[in-house]
């Protein structure tokens, strides 16, 4: 009796809708930031801030360089930038 294999097992799941909980996570944060500035600031500082939290969130919940996701890739740029660089040669 043949067994299935599971394909496509490095995909994250989609959990609520179309997005995987990352990404919704990484859209709903900002939205309910500017939804918060909408009732705090003057409307122009609101669609300002609104903008660049969309932007941002949009970019950290879809951009991929190369196959890395944003946040991936911005996690290994401060982990290179904060760890010590000495290079030995030794022969």
């Amino acid at each position: 009796m043949p067994f299935q294999i599971p394909q496509f097992i490095e995909r994250e799941a989609k959990v609520i809708g179309p997005f995987t909980f990352k990404q919704f996570v990484y859209l709903g944060v900002p939205g309910a930031v500017a939804f918060f500035l909408y009732f705090t600031v003057p409307f122009t500082i609101f669609i300002v801030g609104a903008l660049l939290l969309g932007g941002l969130g949009f970019a950290l919940g879809f951009v991929k360089v190369g196959a890395k996701s944003l946040p991936a890739l911005l996690m290994d740029f401060l982990h290179f930038s904060a760890s010590p660089k000495i290079y030995t040669w030794k022969k």
